[in-house]
């Protein structure tokens, strides 16, 4: 919802309600009221991106401090110790394996790229590209993290992957003069090599809309979700008050709503009953309790955690109404973004695939990023994507 400082995680659409209450809400409305206007084709100040299931996520460019050119992960932004390579004798300094081998193709071929600046990326391939036949068709493939990705042996893109030495999407520039204060933006205007693939991540909203009748079920869904926010917006702002994850504060149930829709994609669960979603919650609270008091050792300390847990659950009888509010806007929110997701899937060209036992299963593109006004909110078929990202082994390390 807030501008982000440094790029290092996104929010789901839904989950904005739970981290800021009403703000989150009326945030998550804005949102959806920018794509109406995208895919209404009216003028709109938003834009989105393709979340690309790449990694590692790459920081790279032209020190703003010190003028070399650097690579690493995240990490760049430590606030105590940052980890900057500029040579690959600091890579194999700093890291190991095959995250060392892909920050030395990194530093190796994007400093010939001409990098104005600071921007980030996701890696997609090295030298793991390989040419495979899946469902008839030979395609390129390359796994980078959860997702397996083909492109056409034949197509443009096809072509340059095949003769590239890495493949990259950048999709974040950064302004300031010092790099632990720089500020994320959108885009990351950079034009690729024979060496390196650069893959444009910018959704084509031109190429997809809603019909008359689409609109007006997007238009309803928006009323109900604006009339759910003012019936829950006080008790939206109680939970986010009362929250936390240290002290007394992580003993309250409002502290694991986050964890519970989690834990609910982890065991391939939507909400699709209210009253099941509310005892499955109490559920998945009391299993934590559970574990929480066993940890503890003296018997004053567990006693007064166990009137803690005793208080939260009371808290849930006297507003068991309001919590049923909350996940039904919580199911709404979910509703109307999988309307937009399935829009916008039908826009992409690589093939998309996850890796089972029993060979490849197709699957939907990770998602996508909406930008408006500087924010950035993410849009994720968390029942499909997020579900595989939680429980398919990870192609590196």
């Amino acid at each position: 919802m807030s501008n982000i400082k440094q790029l290092k995680h996104l929010e789901h659409l839904e989950d904005e309600m739970l981290n800021y209450g009403v703000d989150g809400c009326k945030a998550a409305v804005s949102f959806l009221k920018e794509l109406r206007n995208m895919l209404g084709h009216q003028e709109s100040s938003g834009f989105m991106q393709t979340k690309w299931d790449g990694a590692p996520s790459v920081i790279c460019g032209v020190h703003p401090e010190h003028g070399y050119f650097f690579v690493g992960t995240k990490s760049v932004f430590n606030k105590t110790e940052p980890k900057i390579c500029a040579s690959e004798a600091k890579i194999d300094m700093l890291y190991s394996g095959d995250l060392a081998e892909k920050l030395k193709f990194s530093l190796r071929y994007f400093s010939e790229l001409g990098i104005k600046g600071v921007i980030q990326g996701d890696l997609l391939f090295t030298s793991d590209i390989k040419r495979e036949t899946i469902n008839g068709e030979q395609l390129y493939t390359f796994r980078p993290n959860t997702i397996t990705y083909g492109i056409p042996v034949d197509h443009d893109i096809g072509k340059k992957a095949i003769r590239a030495k890495v493949g990259v999407v950048f999709h974040t520039h950064y302004t300031g003069g010092e790099l632990a204060t720089m500020q994320a933006r959108a885009g990351a205007n950079v034009i690729g090599s024979q060496d390196v693939l650069v893959v444009n991540n910018d959704t084509p909203m031109d190429r997809v809309g809603f019909s008359r009748t689409e609109m007006g079920n997007f238009d309803r869904h928006i009323s109900k979700i604006e009339r759910m926010c003012q019936i829950c917006g006080d008790f939206l702002d109680e939970l986010v008050g009362v929250q936390g994850k240290t002290g007394d504060a992580k003993f309250h149930i409002s502290s694991f709503l986050k964890p519970f829709f989690n834990d609910q994609i982890r065991n391939a669960r939507n909400i699709n009953n209210v009253d099941e979603a509310m005892y499955d919650l109490l559920n998945f609270y009391g299993d934590k309790m559970e574990k929480e008091l066993e940890k503890i050792k003296t018997v004053a300390n567990k006693t007064k955690k166990c009137a803690l847990v005793y208080s939260s659950q009371n808290y849930v009888v006297d507003n068991v109404y309001k919590f049923k509010a909350m996940l039904a806007l919580y199911k709404e929110l979910q509703a109307v973004k999988q309307m937009v997701i399935d829009k916008l899937d039908h826009l992409e060209e690589f093939r998309t695939y996850v890796q089972t036992d029993k060979g490849y299963k197709v699957t939907t593109p990770e998602g996508y990023v909406l930008h408006k006004d500087g924010s950035m909110i993410k849009f994720v078929n968390r029942l499909e994507f997020a579900y595989n990202n939680f429980t398919l082994q990870k192609q590196w390390r």
